[in-house]
């Protein structure tokens, strides 16, 4: 028989591990509570003309609504278990044409009221000090605003517009710096040091007669700009990328398509590798560098940009970096890259052989061309642009063939041979055009021909020197090589 004490033992061990039980429970119920319940954020109007308001973010310069609701009473909720909001600037926005502004940072449960005339000036919120904060900023900011539309009225004496003005610019800028001084961890310090200006010292440049160099000066200036055009960006922070257009997705586009427009592969390469290294590993903005650059060399037509491209994907795609993407679309790029590298400019060509005919009796290869520089064109009598471009080789060829000491090697890729050779003989194309349906080498997926026509550059020892250009632009490639001025 069991002692009193054995039972109460017992008893007791029964009724803890009765409550570890439900502790376990809890704390389960809790977890999935926490993770399913990802934003809780109610907004009441008071006076509201509107009985629909829809919650939406911005997005790389667009912007998306993802939650709407429907109250009469001006009273909405937008609560969802199955979304989340990460860190970025949001909106509320009425079917009215009202709308108002707020941040997201960290805290995904708060709670608006405000009153219809104004939203953002009369804004109070619950549940966040950080949203606050911004709302106060935004009051202020609104103040001098207002401050600025009266001096409109100030036209009858323009000094003390100016100085009035001056002061209120002074007042502003005050009023930002104080901000980012006071809360330099909040998201809004983010956003408005994105808007502060580069400037670079000013240091001139005189030439050995001591004039002013204005070009030089002004070269270096860009050159420090282009350098230091991030600076006030704070690409580690994911959060920038759903913000307003104008402050990261207008500039970030802009480096890219205006700052950098004129560079080198070689200089592009540089400055994708020190931005993304700025950015945090496996991040929204690490991501969105990584894919926005690759497919922006993917497509880009500036030759001798392919580089980048290759660069790219043998530097994050083929290293496993991009883990993002389905496997199956990052062996097709490596792929694809793998090829593209052996036709960079700079890179050699193998010598390519095709024979004239069907009935390989007679084969010409690229070598047989002794010329300085040697064309090797790919194109078709069943293409349209092919039958544009071939005269107007052939024109030029004509004419220039002993100026640059120039020779041409055509593969036919598809095709009526005899039509194609009537075309040649009707607009005097003279140099040798071969059967591409027969070749040493398979010179389709060698050179990656996806349409007609390709033309490549190369010296004599087969070497690319341009590639992928309009016949229109071959005097000045050539021009430029002999003067030494292609820098690809």
């Amino acid at each position: 028989m069991l002692s009193i004490s054995i039972i109460l033992e017992m008893i007791l061990d029964k009724i803890i591990i009765m409550k570890l039980k439900f502790l376990l429970i809890l704390c389960a119920l809790l977890l999935s509570f926490s993770v399913k319940a990802q934003y809780d954020i109610s907004l009441e109007i008071k006076n509201s003309e509107s009985d629909t308001m829809y919650i939406g973010y911005f997005h790389l310069g667009s912007t998306y609504s993802f939650d709407t609701c429907v109250n009469k009473k001006g009273k909405f909720r937008f609560k969802r278990k199955d979304k989340n909001m990460p860190n970025g600037m949001y909106f509320f926005a009425d079917t009215k044409g009202k709308f108002t502004e707020f941040i997201i940072q960290d805290e995904t449960k708060m709670s608006f009221s405000t009153i219809n005339d104004d939203w953002t000036a009369n804004m109070f919120v619950k549940g966040s000090k950080m949203e606050n904060i911004y709302y106060d900023y935004l009051k202020k900011s609104k103040t001098l605003e207002n401050e600025f539309k009266k001096l409109s009225s100030i036209t009858n004496n323009r000094n003390e517009y100016n100085e009035k003005l001056a002061i209120l610019r002074h007042q502003n800028d005050s009023l930002k710096e104080d901000f980012i001084k006071q809360y330099p961890d909040h998201l809004f310090s983010k956003v408005l040091l994105c808007s502060k200006p580069i400037i670079p010292p000013t240091n001139n440049i005189y030439n050995e007669d001591g004039s002013l160099d204005s070009l030089a000066t002004r070269l270096q200036a860009f050159q420090y700009y282009k350098r230091h055009y991030f600076d006030n960006i704070d690409l580690s922070c994911d959060a920038l990328i759903r913000t307003p257009k104008e402050v990261f997705a207008d500039k970030y586009k802009d480096f890219w398509e205006k700052v950098l427009k004129y560079d080198i592969a070689d200089s592009l390469i540089y400055y994708s590798d020190s931005l993304i290294a700025l950015t945090k590993e496996g991040g929204d903005m690490y991501k969105y560098f990584i894919n926005d650059i690759t497919k922006r060399y993917l497509t880009d037509n500036v030759m001798g940009h392919d580089k980048v491209y290759v660069h790219m994907i043998k530097k994050y795609f083929a290293t496993g970096k991009v883990t993002w993407m389905h496997l199956s679309d990052v062996e097709m790029n490596v792929q694809r890259a793998e090829r593209w590298e052996n036709l960079l400019v700079g890179k050699t060509v193998p010598d390519l052989a095709c024979p004239l005919d069907d009935d390989n009796s007679q084969w010409h290869s690229l070598s047989e061309l002794n010329n300085r520089y040697r064309l090797l064109v790919f194109w078709s009598i069943e293409c349209g642009h092919c039958t544009k471009e071939m005269p107007k080789l052939a024109e030029f060829y004509n004419n220039n063939k002993e100026k640059y000491d120039l020779g041409i090697f055509g593969v036919h890729t598809e095709g009526d041979l005899n039509q194609m050779r009537e075309f040649c003989q009707k607009y005097n194309i003279l140099w040798t055009t071969t059967n591409g349906l027969y070749a040493n080498y398979n010179w389709r997926e060698y050179f990656d021909i996806e349409k007609t026509p390709v033309i490549f550059l190369l010296d004599n020892n087969n070497k690319i020197l341009a590639k992928n250009f309009s016949v229109e632009a071959l005097p000045q490639i050539l021009d430029m090589i002999e003067k030494g001025l292609l820098n690809l």
